[in-house]
C-alpha cells in the first residue's frame, strides 16, 4: 500500500471503530453518504445469503488466517458459487471465462487475478482465444 490508501486505510478503521455495536448507524451513514459504489450495493441488494443470516449478535466468527475471512464475507457478495449449483461445467467456464474477459478490458487486474484464483482452485480453464 501506497502512503494515500495507508491513511485511507487508518481513516477508515478509526471510522469503523466509531460505529462499534451500532451497525444500523453505520449502515445508515454510509449510505446517506453515497460511501458505497453502484457494483457493490448491486451485490448487497440482490443476495440471498444476507437475507438469511440469522440477525443475532452472539454467534462470533473466528479466522485462522485471513485468507479465510477474505473468502467468508466475498461468499456474501459474490454470487458465483451460487451460480455453480445451477450450471453445467461448460456453461460455468464459458460464463467465468467471460467475466475475466470483462475484468481484463475494464482493467479490473485485481478482480481478474481473484477470477482467475477461483478458477484454478475449482478446476476450471482458462479459454485462450
Amino acid at each position: 500500500m501506497n502512503m494515500k490508501n495507508d491513511d485511507l486505510y487508518n481513516n477508515l478503521v478509526n471510522l469503523l471503530k466509531m460505529f462499534k455495536n451500532r451497525p444500523h448507524h453505520l449502515a445508515k451513514y454510509l449510505i446517506n453518504n453515497s460511501s458505497l459504489d453502484n457494483d457493490f450495493i448491486i451485490k448487497i441488494t440482490k443476495n440471498d445469503k444476507l437475507k438469511n443470516i440469522p440477525t443475532s449478535d452472539d454467534l462470533p466468527v473466528y479466522f485462522s488466517d485471513i485468507t479465510k475471512m477474505n473468502d467468508y464475507y466475498n461468499s456474501f457478495i459474490d454470487n458465483i458459487s451460487d451460480n455453480i449449483k445451477n450450471k453445467t461445467k461448460e456453461e460455468l467456464e464459458l460464463e467465468l471465462n467471460e467475466k475475466l474477459d470483462t475484468f481484463i478490458n475494464n482493467e479490473k487486474f485485481e478482480d481478474a487475478a481473484k477470477l482467475r484464483d477461483y478458477m484454478y482452485k475449482i478446476n476450471i480453464n482458462r479459454n485462450k482465444k
